[in-house]
């Protein structure tokens, strides 16, 4: 197919997935009670190129339906498909949510959306790397501040309006941070000069990680103190998320110098071991249940696995045929999501879900052969981009929306 019929067909079909009621039959996952998928292309903010032409890719999804990310715009550089703006997308609508500085190559994006639809991401100058934490609320753009430096990055939004994230102070060094209601906190460290901050719940516990005195990394629990979770025996270790109850996930090394998931309760740190024939793990997700996905990997390859842990046993979620399977989000229902290859090479990526034990393709738009999950939401709707290309803009902003009443019973892992 021609670069231009692609673009031709993507602007037809852009048109026409504004309607769920245009977008045809559900699309089943073969005996998958996960329901049934309609996949939807959100279009792109750049209208210069029959929209179909700089590429748009989703970030967040909540339970509305409200859909956040980025997308080229057709105006400034790089040329020819302009600088990346954030975007929210509702019914059918993509709204451009502009930069700080409004000017034409100054960049932004889009990286979290919570049940209220406040947004958080980041907004940059066109080629420079002072990037500032900024939050929309109701349309309107706010600076969120640093903690006296130059610069600040968010990485996690809770539905109670916390924003965490890293920030310079005024001697470069990076610190995490907890803002609020238009108050910015710095979290501090463990005694050493730098802290991150990697996710927070709905009463404000952050999860990140600090140096100590002695400049080892250390995984770290905020609630209004600073709390260091230790180490599996090793001297390091770092957390990637944190649940409603406070329970955290993230990796750390042994005393052999392996780094393995950790799940963290009440005090106790708890090793979430290893899949046969690798050497690594991570945890990158929990949720409610305490339940963890996560990344299995092994000096010897490139290659990573995703892993499911609950009740103390790790399953691999396999491949779509290929050798590579990256683990993007789970929800409370047990379901995973990510992006797996489908064959050895690396540019065959196909979005999967995961459940019953079972790994699923979800397909993508039409006239795209490749697609990426990156998030999904409490009813299961999963937002990312399919891909025409590996390089280039040739991406679309994706949805694949969960069919109304499609049954979504609690998933039980095969034994």
């Amino acid at each position: 197919m021609s670069r231009f019929a692609v673009l031709l067909s993507a602007a037809i079909l852009a048109d026409a997935c504004r309607d769920p009621d245009l977008q045809g039959p559900a699309r089943p996952l073969a005996q998958f009670n996960a329901g049934a998928y309609r996949i939807v292309d959100l279009g792109t903010l750049d209208t210069t190129h029959n929209g179909g032409g700089g590429g748009s890719q989703a970030s967040a999804v909540n339970s509305q339906g409200q859909v956040v990310g980025f997308s080229r715009t057709g105006v400034g550089e790089p040329a020819p498909y302009g600088a990346l703006h954030a975007f929210v997308w509702e019914q059918g609508v993509m709204t451009d949510l502009g930069t700080l500085g409004g000017a034409p190559n100054e960049q932004s994006t889009a990286r979290f959306i919570n049940e209220h639809g406040r947004i958080v991401g980041w907004s940059v100058p066109y080629a420079s790397a002072a990037t500032r934490a900024v939050l929309w609320d109701g349309g309107v753009i706010q600076d969120i501040g640093t903690l006296g430096g130059d610069r600040s990055m968010p990485s996690g939004l809770s539905d109670a309006g916390h924003v965490v994230g890293s920030s310079t102070i005024a001697s470069g060094a990076s610190h995490a941070f907890l803002w609020l209601n238009g108050v910015m906190q710095d979290l501090g460290t463990l005694g050493g000069n730098a802290s991150s901050a990697a996710a927070v719940n709905d009463v404000g516990q952050v999860a990140g990680e600090s140096q100590t005195a002695a400049g080892d990394t250390h995984a770290v629990l905020w609630d209004g103190a600073i709390h260091d979770l230790g180490t599996l025996g090793g001297p390091s270790s770092g957390a990637a998320a944190i649940s409603a109850r406070g329970v955290v996930t993230g990796w750390s090394t042994d005393a052999s110098g392996q780094r393995h998931g950790f799940l963290w309760s009440n005090g106790v740190m708890q090793d979430l071991g290893l899949l046969p024939g690798y050497a690594a793990s991570s945890g990158l997700r929990v949720n409610a249940a305490g339940e963890v996905a996560g990344q299995v990997s092994s000096p010897s390859s490139p290659y990573m696995r995703g892993f499911f842990w609950a009740n103390g046993v790790m399953q691999d979620l396999g491949t779509l045929g290929g050798q590579n399977t990256l683990v993007s989000d789970v929800d409370d229902l047990g379901r995973v999501i990510g992006t797996t290859t489908a064959s050895r090479c690396l540019c065959s990526t196909r979005a999967f879900m995961w459940g019953d034990g079972m790994l699923r393709d979800l397909g993508a738009l039409p006239g795209y052969p490749l697609a990426e999950a990156k998030a999904l939401n409490s009813r299961g709707d999963v937002v990312g981009r399919s891909v025409w290309s590996v390089g280039g803009d040739l991406w679309r902003a994706t949805l694949w929306r969960r069919a109304a009443g499609a049954p979504g019973p609690r998933m039980v892992a095969s034994e």
